[in-house]
């Protein structure tokens, strides 16, 4: 547990352990040579191994790196050759002794990936390490390398402590275990969110998370713990297309997660296309075969630097134009961007620099993830909140269209809406059209603000039945009539609306004392037919509300009163 805690603490502060491993970028040298050259060529031919700074700049079937043996500055123990596996093949690793003896041992791809160590390193036991007495005797260690891909297969390579970094093994994995745990929790509520929602930059954020995993999972050496028949180039393709495809699918959330407007659309255009360059270039130069050269990779760590460029502007242009979104990006990428510059700037051999800066790299984009998984829920709450205001605006415009102001029920436009959908659903059996008798002499008489309490009574009154009215003019008012079965056995509609109407006279004396004499009701009753359109069957109602005006009001009709038989004239008598 200490060794743990240890551990971490050393890579929290981005430093390997200091007992662990001695730095020998500024004591090797390097020599290319052809493959069939032996131990004892490259020996006599020490004095063509370059030790200048230029000594990276290597290529050819067979790299040879010479380390001196600095017994005193290791642990005791068997030491091991450690170095960036990334596109190795082949490898062989000599010890050469004080009296000339050599001890070697040669390594296929296969041994070289068994042989892993974290954050994407190889380990080569240098041969008599183990035994105390050889140890003391070596002078040099010569180390071969078939067809390096990338620099730093060379530029990292060091000598370590066997047991140190056997302790180290299970703290690192179970580190790079969490950070990959912790990276893939805000993938499940976006996918969860997104079966919800349906918003674009939940789908591209599960893009970015997965290529953040998987990066971490592979580059790590995890992958190799998990699937062991991995080979280095299937890692090497992994650790750098999802770089690529993480860095795409960035630049396509950034510009569907900020609030529109935020980002002009220029610089829209500007993110979404040098977002997809590493894409294009992985594509270009990322070839699974032994034609890679180490210069192409280059290209590849220099096309992040446009996009880099891009999302700094972009950042201080959103934040200047009031975003609140951009914020997130700002926290979760700015430390991404620095670390990413150091790492385009060894990627591309401008320095050697740090190695253990790497693990900060994996710290920040697992903190990028958490934060920009915050970001996506302030902003799913935000859009949320946003949707609600907007569905009671419509609400509340719906209500103001289908409402009439004085008497809050419904007015014509909702009337003829819910006669509509009446036709399929058939809940409503009857129209009536009912009038306010003399309503004209109550605002001559009491003003018309009594008649709007008037009109206001009738409102209160006609909307607690259990039938569907609407103010359809001055005083005139529709009502769609739900007789049920039991009511329709018992009554008849104009019998049901007789009651309605008493209920009326009595609110309006009781609610509009002004009023000396009682204000009465006349109204007009029509059967709905099927498909029977709602003009034909207003006509009908409006023509039997006349009638009721023409009989001396305060009366419901419910039938034609001029189809009835008119009485017979009494036979005229001549003489």
């Amino acid at each position: 547990m200490v060794r743990f805690i240890a551990a971490l603490l050393a890579i929290l502060c981005f430093c390997s352990p200091a007992s662990a491993t001695v730095p020998m970028s500024d004591l090797l040298c390097t020599y290319s040579g052809p493959r069939n050259a032996s131990l004892q060529d490259i020996v006599a031919a020490s004095d063509k191994f370059d030790c200048s700074d230029s000594k990276y700049a290597v290529d050819g079937p067979r790299v040879w790196i010479k380390i001196p043996f600095l017994d005193t500055d290791l642990q005791a123990g068997a030491i091991e050759v450690q170095g960036d596996n990334n596109g190795l093949t082949t490898m062989e690793v000599h010890a050469v002794l004080r009296d000339g003896t050599v001890r070697s041992s040669k390594f296929s791809d296969r041994e070289v990936v068994e042989n892993w160590r974290p954050k994407g390193h190889y380990a080569l036991p240098v041969p008599g390490s183990g035994d105390p007495k050889i140890r003391q005797q070596i002078e040099t260690v010569y180390v071969a390398i078939d067809n390096p891909r990338v620099a730093s297969s060379i530029s990292l390579i060091q000598l370590a402590s066997k047991e140190a970094w056997d302790d180290l093994m299970l703290p690192l994995g179970a580190m790079f275990g969490i950070l990959c745990g912790m990276a893939m929790m805000p993938l499940f509520y976006n996918i969860f969110f997104y079966g919800a929602l349906r918003h674009s930059f939940m789908l591209w954020h599960g893009v970015m998370i997965c290529g953040t995993v998987i990066y971490t999972f592979s580059s790590s050496g995890l992958m190799f713990l998990a699937f062991p028949g991995t080979t280095l180039t299937t890692k090497f393709l992994l650790n750098y297309w999802t770089l690529a495809l993480a860095i795409a699918a960035s630049g396509f959330f950034l510009v569907r997660f900020v609030e529109p407007g935020k980002i002009d659309k220029k610089v829209e255009a500007a993110i979404m296309l040098t977002s997809m360059i590493p894409v294009f270039v992985t594509a270009a130069v990322m070839q699974a075969n032994a034609g890679y050269s180490m210069n192409t990779r280059n290209y590849y760590h220099a096309s992040f630097l446009p996009y880099f460029f891009v999302i700094m502007f972009t950042m201080v242009h959103a934040a200047r134009r009031g975003s609140r979104a951009i914020w997130f990006q700002i926290i979760a990428w700015t430390p991404i961007i620095l670390f990413g510059l150091d790492r385009v700037a060894r990627g591309m051999d401008l320095y050697i620099g740090i190695p253990a800066l790497d693990y900060g790299l994996y710290f920040m984009l697992v903190f990028e993830t958490i934060v920009l998984a915050f970001g996506v829920a302030n902003r799913i709450m935000k859009m949320r909140l946003q949707n609600e205001k907007s569905m009671r605006e419509q609400v509340e415009l719906k209500l103001l269209a289908d409402t009439d102001g004085l008497t809050t029920i419904a007015n014509r436009r909702a009337f003829e809406q819910v006669f509509r959908d009446n036709m399929k659903r058939r809940k409503f059996d009857h129209i009536a059209i009912l009038d306010i008798d003399f309503f004209k002499k109550v605002n001559d008489e009491y003003g018309h603000e009594v008649g709007d309490e008037v009109l206001r009574v009738v409102g209160i009154v006609l909307s607690g039945t259990r039938h569907f009215a609407a103010r359809i003019g001055g005083e005139e008012f529709a009502i769609l009539m739900r007789m049920d079965a039991r009511s329709s056995r018992r009554e008849n509609p104009a019998s049901e609306l007789t009651k309605v109407c008493e209920q009326l006279i009595k609110a309006v004396h009781e609610g509009v004392p002004e009023i000396r004499q009682s204000v009465t009701f006349s109204a007009g009753i029509a059967k709905i037919g099927k498909r029977q359109p709602l003009r034909d069957v207003m006509a009908k109602a409006d023509k039997r509300l006349y009638d009721a005006k023409n009989n001396g009001r305060n009366q419901v009709v419910s039938f034609d009163i001029s189809a009835l038989p008119k009485p017979k004239a009494p036979d005229m008598v001549t003489g």
